[in-house]
């Protein structure tokens, strides 16, 4: 067996591989990276609150007792001779599982060379090293900077642009207890959204809750606002124009290049339609997972691209692998994925969350500590959650990573 892409779904299939799949030479892990970066955490690592190094782990330190790796990228995919392309050569499989991530959305040719991805660790980076220049130019002597120089525009009201809006807007506030100089002007974080309201694929729940967290942060909601054309000052929100020296691309995922040219039905997105078995139709030794693959519970409709539905994907493929080993092929004995929807939780900046956890709806403190719990427990090694949780519990003596005195040298 082959497994393309070390994600949440890939990390989850190798942990749980039937002893058959352990033997040495019978799985292979491929991933074009050396180092897997734990995505759900890096609009904390974009506004300082954790450490780069705490949300990054070797891939390999999956496979020891479970399978061999190989860095290399996967270029293209022989599904009739059962044979992946790659720079170090033809590799052959039995089974295959992908699992290689998604990109981010392109906001469109007139728009692309003024907006900032926010989709991978290098991005939140990149974002972090913006911030911390925009606030030094804003409160160091001399002449002012332009108008906008501390504003924000963040395009589109998913989850990651909620949360990373509340991170930022937190972060104003911090450097605005701790500077000893006055900013030329106000900070401002603007989170614009084309439709009618925030996280449209949750219940309403999450969209009031966060607008009202959003509100007590500071943060400007501009809703049915699609943006239609930006500059190197700013952008056009529905018909307002607004300055904003940082502005950040959050709207959407796709699916990789390998996956957009597997044969098959595909979504707007990219991603494959998978079978009850999560396999492709026509090839039923081709699992696609994760962000990959879409697949229509019976009971729910199309699962979205989540981390929690990947986790659940990775350890049922496993599973299903196991019982292909010994034979089963019927229904009865090859039961058909099913998801169990255990909820989700969106972060509101440092003190606030909200949370809709197996039927149970909290907002504030307790949902916070709920989300801290859970992305937690999905980090892939102790060392991870021992680092993350020591970054959390020392925000508040040290300060944070990027915006201190240090920011230089840190970088």
């Amino acid at each position: 067996m082959v497994v393309v892409g070390a994600g949440f779904a890939g990390a989850s299939l190798i942990r749980h591989l039937p002893p058959l799949l352990r033997k040495p030479g019978e799985t292979l892990l491929i991933d074009r990276r050396q180092e897997y970066a734990f995505v759900p955490l890096i609009h904390e690592v974009a506004v300082g609150r954790v450490h780069p190094e705490s949300v990054r782990s070797p891939i390999a330190s999956l496979c020891p007792g479970a399978c061999e790796f190989l860095q290399t990228e996967v270029s293209g995919i022989d599904l009739d001779e059962r044979v992946l392309e790659t720079p170090e050569g033809p590799v052959g499989y039995e089974y295959l599982v992908l699992n290689p991530g998604s990109v981010a959305a392109e906001p469109g040719p007139k728009l692309h060379d003024y907006f900032q991805h926010f989709w991978s660790l290098g991005d939140a980076l990149r974002l972090r090293s913006a911030l911390s220049a925009a606030w030094q130019r804003a409160t160091s002597p001399g002449p002012p900077p332009p108008p906008g120089a501390l504003t924000v525009a963040i395009v589109g009201g998913g989850a990651t642009g909620v949360e990373l809006a509340a991170e930022v807007a937190a972060l104003f506030d911090y450097l605005g207890k701790r500077s000893h100089r006055r900013p030329s002007e106000e900070p401002r974080v603007v989170l614009i959204e084309a439709t009618h309201r925030l996280m449209e694929w949750l219940d309403p729940y999450f969209d009031d809750a966060a607008r009202r967290a959003l509100s007590d942060l500071g943060v400007e909601v501009r809703l049915n606002s699609p943006v239609g054309q930006a500059s190197a000052e700013g952008v056009r929100a529905g018909e307002e124009w607004l300055k904003a020296a940082t502005r950040v691309w959050t709207a959407g995922v796709e699916a990789s290049p390998l996956v957009r040219e597997l044969p098959g039905v595909h979504d707007a997105g990219g991603r494959s339609y998978v079978d009850q078995y999560l396999t492709l139709p026509e090839y039923p030794e081709v699992y696609v997972l994760g962000d990959a693959g879409l697949y229509t519970d019976p009971r729910i409709g199309p699962l979205p691209p989540t981390a929690s539905v990947a986790v659940q994907q990775g350890p049922w493929a496993a599973r299903d692998l196991r019982r292909r080993l010994r034979g089963a092929e019927s229904k009865r004995g090859r039961p058909p994925f099913r998801f169990f929807d255990r909820g989700y939780v969106v972060s509101l900046g440092p003190e606030s969350a909200v949370a809709d956890a197996v039927g149970l709806r909290v907002r504030g403190a307790a949902a916070q500590a709920l989300y801290r719990s859970v992305l937690l427990y999905y980090m892939k090694s102790r060392r991870d959650r021992i680092l993350t949780g020591a970054d959390w519990a020392m925000e508040r003596t040290l300060g944070r990573v990027g915006f201190g005195g240090d920011q230089q040298k840190e970088g």
